[in-house]
This record gives structure tokens, sequence and C-alpha cells, in this order.
């Protein structure tokens, strides 16, 4: 798994603009200190072993985020609508989990926020699973099974 100390002062204003640890076999959930990197543009996350349920308010201090790549895991329970005030996302990545429910209205609408203007251009889901209607890639459900097991 990540470890919960990722480092004392990572999020907390610490100047981090980049974490990608895709690939790495970790486990667990998200870890706190990632929910207050507020500097953070890229978050990549794909093909771990994530599990559990992705935190309504994960998103509240993410406000730069331009990449978010959670898929290839074994996130589960609705996407979080809390996604639509992330107005410099331009790539959305969840395909590969076990999400359900429906995308909201509130992500898939690129309106007007205040003066910026939502960027979504990718959006992939499992389109089995979840209902999406504004998905640019529908995903599969099938992931690889984690190593021994």
């Amino acid at each position: 798994s990540l470890p919960a100390n990722i480092g004392q002062n990572f999020g907390n204003g610490n100047p981090l603009e980049v974490l990608d640890v895709g690939r790495n076999d970790l486990t667990g959930e998200i870890p706190e200190n990632v929910y207050n990197a507020s500097n953070m543009v890229n978050l990549v996350l794909s093909s771990n072993n994530f599990t559990g349920q992705i935190r309504s308010d994960i998103f509240t201090n993410l406000f730069q985020l331009r990449i978010l790549a959670l898929d290839n895991n074994g996130f589960s329970g609705p996407v979080p609508e809390t996604l639509s005030p992330l107005s410099q996302l331009t790539t959305l990545a969840l395909q590969k989990n076990d999400f359900d429910g429906v995308i909201s209205d509130s992500i898939c609408n690129a309106t007007v926020k205040g003066n910026a203007r939502i960027q979504l251009r990718s959006l992939t889901i499992d389109c089995e699973e979840v209902t999406c209607e504004c998905c640019t890639n529908c995903g599969t459900t099938t992931r690889p099974r984690p190593r021994g097991t």
C-alpha cells in the first residue's frame, strides 16, 4: 500500500504538481495527504489495487488538477459529483473499476463556472456499469486480477 506518511508535508501547500504512482501494485485507499495537494496538476494512480469508494471531498482542494487517472483499480460506488468544479480537468480515466450509477449532468456539462470553463476532453468509464451520456470512450469492466490471486 501507499504509505500513509507519504511525506509529512505532502499536500498542505507543498508545491508537488505531479504524482504518478501507476503500475506499482499499491493497495488500500487513497492516502489522506493526497486530498490536500492544492498544487497537484496530474494525479495518476492507474493500474494498482486501490479499493473503496472515492471520498466526495477528495477534489475540494485539487483545483489545479488537469489529469486524473484512477483507471484499472478496485474503486467502487458512485463517481463523486464533486468532480464538476474542477475547471482545469482535461482527462478523466475511470475505467476498469467497480463504479456504478450515473455520471452526473454536472460533470458532463461543460458549463461556465464563474469565468472558468470546464475543458474536459476525455472521459473514459465502463459504460456497461455506469450510465454516461458524455463519455468519450467506453472502457471494459474486465480488470486484470491482482498478482498472487
